[in-house]
């Protein structure tokens, strides 16, 4: 009679060990791509939006004959489009270096007033000027952006 050798189904420990080591290089690899990826993506956003501000209130002194005296009338004014009345912005938009989540406050002050670096937005009344409220330059977890300051932007 013949015998059949019969085997187990299943993988080696050493199998096992070789795909492990392999994800786990695959894991070296793309995750610092991911985090370089949102740190990028939160500076351009936060970017994006001062620069949404910064239009908003040239619109506005355009259409009103003056600046806005806070960054409030920019949601709370309203102008005639065809007919149609449209605030300047329908939200604040947020900054997103102090919170990934996203930071809409804003504080109205003078100039030569100090930022409290509590992030959002600033707007300079008599000079009629918005900056990112974040006057400490940024750490090395910003990758290139490192050293900046968002005020500056």
């Amino acid at each position: 009679m013949f015998k059949f050798r019969t085997r187990n189904a299943g993988f080696t420990l050493v199998e096992l060990f070789i795909v492990m080591t392999i994800i786990g290089i695959l894991a070296m690899i793309l995750v610092p791509s991911f985090t370089g990826f949102d740190v990028g993506a939160r500076v351009a956003a936060t970017q994006s939006n001062l620069n949404i501000l910064r239009t908003a209130v040239t619109v506005f002194r355009s259409k009103e004959g003056a600046y806005p005296v806070s960054l409030v009338d920019l949601v709370n004014t309203t102008y005639l489009d065809a007919g149609v009345a449209r605030p300047y912005l329908k939200k604040m938009p947020p900054e997103l270096i102090s919170d990934k989540a996203g930071n809409n406050e804003y504080v109205d002050q003078l100039f030569s007033a100090p930022l409290s670096d509590k992030g959002g937005w600033v707007y300079f009344t008599d000079k009629a000027e918005v900056a990112v409220n974040i006057n400490t330059p940024l750490d090395s977890k910003w990758s290139e952006y490192k050293g900046q300051r968002p005020s500056e932007w």
